[in-house]
């Protein structure tokens, strides 16, 4: 990984508050529809909160430094029978369609942000906006792999008891299988959906 060499500092530090508040808005948004769909199971496991420190994995620091996407600890679900067993799904699929939404809206903060922060300042946050959307596409594009241990894979147990056993011992698994896709160069650019979601 060759291109970390060319890494500012301040790089580095913008992708790791992408990485923490993507960490934040992830957890905390399936939590809360996970609780509205009627699971209070991340809720009751002290999810249903924005700080990145109850969602945050190191692993998913370190991945978004080098490739601007990142992953977050899976969270707990309820078991279920009948429909209420797609509701992590629908939990996880509405709360990437949130994400997603946040990119284009993020793009309204950046006049009022440059009028009034001081230029240093003003740089400093506007340049971590840019690395933060980059992250949440990137993210939800990794996310909607069913692989075990990512978000996606998590919510499939659910939906398939037989599995849960399995997919839960072979978490560490797919997310080192997601990172070698990344490292070999093997998965899709996301910066075209970025520049289409962005208004600027």
């Amino acid at each position: 990984m060759v291109f970390l060499y060319d890494l500012t500092m301040p790089d580095i530090l913008q992708r790791i508050a992408a990485a923490l508040i993507y960490a934040g808005l992830q957890g905390f948004l399936l939590a809360l529809l996970l609780h509205l769909l009627g699971d209070a199971r991340a809720t009751e496991s002290g999810r249903l909160s924005l700080n990145p420190f109850n969602h945050v994995l190191v692993s998913g620091v370190f991945l978004n430094i080098a490739f601007r996407m990142s992953w977050i600890a899976p969270l707990p679900f309820s078991p279920a029978k009948g429909l209420a067993r797609f509701r992590p799904l629908i939990a996880v699929l509405a709360s990437f369609a949130l994400l997603l939404a946040l990119v284009p809206l993020l793009d309204l903060a950046r006049a009022p942000l440059h009028q009034y922060l001081s230029r240093g300042a003003g740089y400093m946050v506007l340049a971590t906006i840019d690395s933060l959307q980059i992250t949440l596409v990137g993210s939800v594009a990794l996310g909607l792999l069913p692989l075990p241990g990512l978000l996606l894979g998590t919510a499939l147990p659910v939906i398939f008891p037989r599995l849960a056993k399995r997919y839960r011992k072979l978490a560490g698994v797919g997310m080192a299988l997601a990172a070698i896709l990344l490292i070999l160069g093997w998965f899709p650019d996301v910066m075209p959906l970025v520049r289409a979601l962005r208004l600027v």
